[in-house]
């Protein structure tokens, strides 16, 4: 059997590249899409949460939220119950972008599965996420 991971990391790069020259035009690089689209569903996270929610570590979240604040697309407040606790907003400009990052995968979605039958792309996306699942617990013991 041929390496599964070879497959999904190279899907990954190649799709981060896609989005990468997509998203220039808002100065964003392909890695930030994540971070938009998470705070933007979830206002007033923990810079804490997000690292967990989009499984990298505290250090790189806080080095892509300087980026993306000096840009202009988020806030980060200090929370009143806990000053060492930083949450992250998205400024109205994120949420302009927040559409067009949204179409930019979708677009992304429709090229990697163009020619599977709705069954076919139902089915790879539960073996995708079964996948996944393993790969947290075996990475976060959870």
């Amino acid at each position: 059997m041929e390496y599964l991971m070879r497959y999904i990391n190279r899907t990954s790069r190649l799709s981060e590249l896609y989005r990468g020259e997509r998203m220039q035009a808002f100065d964003l690089s392909g890695i930030h899409h994540t971070y938009i689209i998470n705070i933007c569903s979830n206002p007033g996270i923990s810079q804490e949460n997000l690292a967990r929610l989009i499984f990298v570590n505290k250090s790189t979240v806080a080095r892509q939220l300087a980026v993306l604040e000096k840009k202009g697309y988020v806030d980060r407040r200090q929370c009143q119950g806990d000053a060492r606790k930083l949450l992250v907003y998205p400024t109205e400009k994120a949420k302009s972008v927040y559409p067009a990052i949204v179409d930019i995968l979708k677009d992304w979605n429709s090229i990697i599965l163009d020619g599977l039958s709705e069954a076919e792309q139902k089915e790879m996306g539960r073996m995708l996420r079964h996948a996944m699942e393993k790969a947290r617990k075996a990475a976060l013991g959870s």
